[in-house]
């Protein structure tokens, strides 16, 4: 993602701890990702490198 792409964000559960709260959410269950929201296509909703073990493509960094 480049400074120059916006994107609307909405709300998705954390595929990573089902909702629960963990590490990559922020403690919160749910995550902000690009919408529409889509799974990763490199785990497939499982959770990676790639989208930052919440399960979800293109998910908003910490300091965008």
């Amino acid at each position: 993602m480049t400074e120059n792409e916006n994107y609307d964000y909405e709300p998705a559960v954390c595929a990573h701890c089902g909702g629960i709260g963990c590490l990559y959410c922020n403690r919160t269950g749910m995550v902000l990702v690009a919408a529409p929201k889509r799974q990763c296509s490199y785990c497939e909703g499982v959770g990676c490198i790639y989208c930052g073990f919440t399960g979800w493509a293109a998910p908003k960094g910490k300091y965008d």
